[in-house]
């Protein structure tokens, strides 16, 4: 169509699966059952949430408990709908056509995504053989190409690898651009650099409730930065753009804290069995510290074969031709994704 604009033309969009399955394990999304009930009561407004009125343009009521949550200040906080629309408006807010957006990869996609639509010029730093990501390259990269927005997604996604913090601190100091640190799994993991907010002018953490909470249905993510950097991107940040459920739904899942650690835990758990499993069938999976587990396999047609059997997961192409991502489901979930590839595998060798 001629009156789209150039950046969009050769756009490859973010896909997902519409496929009929029985375990699904393609997506990351958190299943913390033991916030279920809270979720299954309805949503009991009150006058706070009151769905004749346009939702709270500040989700004052959410970000007081994502405060207790993290121990942040009620103004370092922007809410929205997921950490999409967060790295939309850093780019929104920063970056002009043509300058440039740096990351690591293979990283989550919509950094480059966002940053074709916006006009920008995307770099990524290639990471080392085994995906962990060199900071020193990084830095490196930064100081020739002057970009105006690094984006680190820690841990990783779709690798799962984790960061150093130290690492991270040496690229704030390296550079005169923002640091993006994509925090989605950080609840899986240690080394958080929520605390450093006040230390740095130029670092923004993003944080969802998609994962450890379970709640990827509501599209509820949000950024932690200093007050100067919140008030800009505040500027640019539609009004209303949190509705009144997901706001409300937030709310109730941080009053139980409690119930995220313990499925934190279980996941933790479930995590190091899985490792263990791929491991001892030879298959090489890489040590993760997120809710998923990313590994390589040369048996032909997996993603297929395991299709026929009800179970998604992600596969992966190009560069990334024969390695695949499988999120960490409940305990049954797993022991038959492990039971349905130990089946597989035999039949390869018949």
């Amino acid at each position: 169509m001629e009156l789209v604009k150039e950046s969009i033309k050769n756009l490859k969009g973010y896909k997902t699966n519409n496929i009929e399955f029985k375990i699904k394990l393609d997506a990351n999304e958190g299943k913390n059952i033991l916030l279920q009930d809270i979720y299954k009561e309805g949503i009991k407004f009150n006058e706070e949430f009151n769905l004749n009125f346009y939702p709270d343009n500040d989700s004052y009521l959410l970000k007081k408990e994502i405060k207790k949550y993290l121990n942040v200040d009620i103004s370092n906080i922007i809410a929205g709908n997921g950490s999409s629309e967060m790295i939309e408006l850093v780019i929104k807010t920063f970056v002009d056509k043509g300058e440039i957006i740096l990351s690591h990869i293979p990283t989550f996609s919509m950094y480059s995504v966002y940053s074709q639509i916006y006009s920008a010029k995307f770099i990524g730093v290639k990471s080392n053989e085994d995906f962990g990501v060199d900071i020193e390259k990084i830095i490196k990269k930064a100081k020739e190409t002057n970009p105006k927005v690094i984006f680190i997604c820690n841990p990783n996604n779709p690798t799962g690898n984790l960061i150093n913090k130290n690492d991270i601190k040496k690229l704030l100091e390296n550079t005169n651009g923002l640091v993006v640190v994509d925090e989605a799994y950080m609840e899986f993991a240690d080394g958080s650099m929520v605390d450093e907010i006040s230390n740095y002018e130029n670092l923004i953490v993003l944080r969802t409730l998609s994962k450890a909470l379970g709640l990827a249905g509501i599209r509820l993510g949000y950024m932690i930065a200093n007050q100067k950097i919140i008030n800009v991107i505040n500027k640019v940040k539609s009004p209303y753009n949190l509705n009144s459920i997901s706001q409300y739904i937030g709310v109730k899942a941080l009053e139980n804290k409690d119930k995220i650690f313990e499925y934190i835990e279980q996941v933790k758990k479930e995590r190091e069995i899985l490792y263990k499993e791929l491991d001892e069938m030879k298959i090489k999976a890489y040590k993760s510290y997120a809710n998923f587990i990313f590994f390589k396999s040369d048996i032909k047609d997996l993603y297929k074969k395991l299709i026929d059997y009800g179970i998604l997961i992600r596969k992966f192409s190009d560069e990334l031709e024969g390695y695949y991502r499988v999120s960490i489901g409940n305990k049954s979930e797993n022991r038959m994704f492990i039971k349905i590839l130990k089946e597989i595998m035999s039949n390869e060798k018949i």
